[in-house]
């Protein structure tokens, strides 16, 4: 099993890493630097739920009082409010917004859609593509006071989740600000230093921050859950993500999980009583035919109980091979690290399930082909193959025997 969480935090290049690990009531932490040395201690597996921070040097975070009354009106107003505190083209940023807002302001997240868009190519490559992206003061536990981060003697990161401000700081920039952060009685400081540097002391107790709390550490705490619809998430508009790609077969390795997930689909469509029911039942009738349609698309829109069909196919009654749970059952059982799906479709009138994957090597394709003849009891049957800069990308059809 993979760890449950991990957060990446900072730009990619010289990123900051936590993997949580869970069991029972016992969690566990690890950090690092650096994507070579994540993909080392990953060896292979990946984490459950991937989440990134960004720093005040990768995003412009703010809450800005908007205009209007109308939630869509707010929206389409939003951007422009950001062009005072911009020095590129508006057109060049991803613009993120809040999905609510608080006080009459609402949270913007505003970041470089170019290198946005790499940096996600790059994580997708390796197999981390991030479910959640957010600004590093948003995924802070305690949102009801900022914190300062110090990342070096003289530079440190001030983190206002209150605000929803982030920015570097040095001590004699902390000075000339003044008033412009705010004061506050007590203030959270985290640093590496075993204590506060004098220098960054004198700067905080000259803006009224006399009740200093300093933990020593490389990381601030990072809140494990995903922050609330009054933060605003990167992946938005045209970064909305995909279902993320695990490493080999993802779900497949459990069939149990997919017949799980199955199951509630089909007890889904049997509730029946009062609108807010019968609007559920119709949306999980309406899930279902999607499914339906991308397994079986030559059944697509002609079946008339979709919801049998696709339990006699599962259970391998509807057609002449064995089933479809049956052959993901023995895809999943000769399948390794080495192999990933690329796409499944299921003939239920054949009763034949044609993969397409990309391997290492042709003679990892061969590996597989013969553990699913010998091992999994399957007949096999190789579309095509070719070879690219990704490695092997295969067609195989499969036919489970009855």
């Amino acid at each position: 099993m993979g760890p449950d969480h991990l957060f990446l935090l900072g730009p990619l290049g010289a990123v900051q890493w936590q993997l949580t690990f869970r069991q029972g009531t016992t969690e566990a932490t690890e950090a690092g630097r650096g994507l070579e040395s994540l993909q080392t201690r990953l060896g292979g597996l990946t984490p459950a739920r991937i989440d990134w921070a960004l720093g005040p040097s990768q995003a412009l975070r703010l809450n800005l009082a908007v205009p209007g009354k109308r939630a869509g009106a707010q929206r389409r107003a939003a951007p422009f409010l950001l062009e005072e505190y911009l020095t590129e083209p508006l057109e060049t940023l991803h613009v993120a917004l809040a999905e609510r807002g608080d006080g009459g302001t609402l949270g913007i997240l505003a970041l470089g859609q170019a290198p946005f868009a790499d940096d996600l190519a790059q994580l997708e490559a390796l197999g981390l593509a991030p479910d959640g992206v957010y600004a590093l003061c948003d995924t802070l536990p305690d949102q009801s006071q900022p914190v300062l981060w110090l990342t070096g003697e003289a530079e440190g990161l001030w983190l206002d989740p209150r605000e929803g401000r982030q920015l570097a700081l040095t001590p004699a920039l902390l000075t000339g600000l003044g008033d412009a952060l705010g004061t506050g009685a007590t203030l959270t400081v985290i640093g590496s230093s075993p204590e506060l540097p004098l220098t960054w002391q004198a700067a905080l107790e000259g803006q009224g921050y006399d009740a200093l709390s300093y933990h020593p550490g490389t990381l601030p705490a990072l809140s494990p859950r995903a922050p609330g619809p009054r933060a605003p998430a990167a992946l938005q508009g045209p970064f909305t993500p995909r279902v993320r790609p695990r490493e080999g077969l993802g779900p497949w390795r459990a069939p149990s999980r997919l017949a799980a997930a199955l199951a509630i689909v089909l007890l889904g469509g049997t509730l029946g009583e009062g609108l807010w029911l019968q609007h559920q039942a119709q949306a999980q009738r309406a899930a279902l035919e999607a499914r339906f349609a991308t397994l079986w698309p030559e059944r697509a829109g002609r079946s008339p109980n979709p919801r049998r069909e696709l339990s006699l196919l599962l259970g391998g009654d509807g057609g002449s091979g064995a089933g479809l749970l049956p052959t993901l059952d023995a895809l999943a059982g000769a399948m390794s690290n080495e192999h990933r799906i690329n796409q499944l479709r299921y003939q239920g009138d054949r009763g034949t399930l044609a993969v397409e994957l990309t391997t290492a090597s042709l003679s990892t394709l061969q590996a597989l082909q013969q553990r699913l003849q010998s091992e999994g009891g399957l007949g096999v049957s190789m579309e095509n193959a070719t070879q690219d800069q990704s490695g092997v990308r295969a067609r195989l059809t499969l036919q489970g025997r009855p």
